[in-house]
């Protein structure tokens, strides 16, 4: 899996091989972030996910940002496993929190000749999120992208999600967090 850092990315040159793409913080790369991962490994284009060096949580609320549920390092190779062609990385600051969620996706259309997006139903980004899953379904479709928005999966009648995931663990509920990640819990 190649690894590109956003900054590179937008200073190269467009690829010219069509890309479907996923974005988003995946922390935990659980059942949820394996559903879209594998809508976009299973697709002919090149598989990439964009995802943060950290997450965009611990940017903006440092001192009640509760950590993350794996490393960076962990991710990478979740990510690896999963069959990923690309991660583009985008390391979180000042500057990146003022670009719009359409001008965001807009750029990185451009740099990786996006044929494909994959997002979950409660994504959202830009400046002060102002860019939520259907705004990106309309704009990628608008550019003759196509656009898939995926429902949540479920456990328990409850959505998989990494909060849900963060507080298990803090409750000793080791046994949901496992069914939430879809994987032993050693192996965060």
């Amino acid at each position: 899996m190649d690894i590109i850092h956003w900054d590179n990315l937008i200073k190269d040159k467009e690829w010219n091989e069509g890309s479907a793409v996923t974005i988003g913080v995946f922390d935990g790369v659980h059942r949820g972030h394996r559903a879209l991962i594998d809508k976009i490994t299973a697709s002919p284009y090149r598989s990439v996910a964009v995802t943060f060096k950290i997450s965009p949580r611990q940017f903006f609320h440092k001192d009640s940002y509760q950590g993350d549920i794996i490393s960076l390092e962990r991710k990478l190779e979740l990510f690896a496993e999963s069959g990923l062609d690309s991660c583009i990385l985008i390391d979180f600051s000042d500057n990146f929190s003022k670009i719009s969620g359409r001008d965001f996706i807009e750029r990185l259309s451009r740099a990786v000749n996006m044929r494909r997006i994959v997002v979950g139903a409660d994504f959202h980004c830009g400046y002060r999120n102002d860019t939520d899953a259907a705004a990106i379904k309309r704009l990628a479709e608008g550019s003759g992208i196509t656009a898939n928005i995926v429902t949540p999966v479920m456990e328990g009648g409850l959505p998989v999600s990494s909060s849900r995931i963060r507080h298990a663990l803090a409750s000793g509920e080791y046994i949901l967090a496992a069914a939430l990640l879809g994987r032993s819990i050693d192996c965060l």
